[in-house]
């Protein structure tokens, strides 16, 4: 039985990496997929991919830092659909500086308004435009992509970091204020992930110390984020609402000194 038959789901972002990956998840699921990205050939790649396989979708070029773009992408869902069932807020800013920003006493301002009108303000706006629908028919699912970098410091990409922390408190409160009414939302946490980001700035020193401070023996794959977003897309989580779900192979659920004395014993 697939676990999202005949829903509808808007994912942003899904040009790449996580995005697409779930794009595809949800559409073998059952799912009815809108493909957002800022790139629309990326975009009309993936929705095409999804149809030649015999599932539905349809890809659009949105912005999630206009909310022209996004209160477009929510109307021509509807009007394509019919409904909303699923809103999966993954779309990130792509700046490369944001990979680059290791200086906090050059701290840059400029950056930290970019990540917080993309990764938090985007989001929200997507919600404040979906939301009417969802509550209309008493039911949906919100997700968000969130990271392992909002629950603790950092030494670098200082704005990223801040932004997903804002992120995870929308998340709660999102949850908190429209539960009762059946609109859940959780987040996802994702840890050290595959995609074309990672294998863009980190080296093979830093891949191998990803892998020693994580407790499985592999580093994860957008697949594997897409996997989570399918469970909670889905009714089998419908006891499951303001959640930050972590994806991290383990990272967090040591203390610091964990790899030390791994390699002392």
């Amino acid at each position: 039985m697939k676990r999202l038959i005949e829903k509808v789901a808007i994912i942003t972002g899904a040009g790449s990496g996580i995005g697409r990956a779930s794009a595809h998840t949800f559409a073998a699921q059952g799912a009815k997929v809108v493909v957002t990205d800022l790139y629309p050939d990326a975009a009309d790649r993936v929705a095409h991919s999804i149809k030649e396989a015999g599932g539905h979708a349809i890809a659009l070029k949105v912005d999630v830092g206009q909310e022209a773009d996004i209160k477009r992408m929510i109307d021509s869902t509807i009007e394509a659909y019919g409904r909303l069932d699923v809103l999966f807020n993954n779309a990130v800013n792509k700046n490369p500086e944001t990979a680059r920003d290791v200086d906090f006493i050059n701290f840059n301002e400029e950056l930290f308004h970019a990540n917080m009108r993309v990764n938090v303000l985007g989001g929200v706006l997507a919600c404040k435009h979906a939301l009417p629908h969802m509550l209309e028919q008493s039911h949906g699912s919100i997700i968000f992509t969130s990271s392992t970098s909002s629950i603790a410091g950092e030494v670098a990409q200082f704005s990223y970091g801040a932004s997903k922390a804002a992120l995870n408190w929308y998340v709660q409160s999102i949850a908190a204020t429209f539960g009762k009414r059946g609109v859940r939302c959780n987040a996802i946490l994702p840890g050290v992930i595959r995609t074309a980001a990672l294998e863009g700035w980190a080296n093979d020193k830093m891949v191998q110390a990803f892998l020693d401070i994580q407790n499985v023996p592999q580093l994860g794959e957008p697949e594997d984020i897409a996997n989570m977003a399918v469970f909670l897309a889905s009714d089998e989580s419908r006891y499951v609402n303001g959640a930050l779900m972590r994806v991290d192979g383990g990272m967090s659920c040591t203390t610091p000194m964990v790899p030390v004395v791994r390699a002392y014993l």
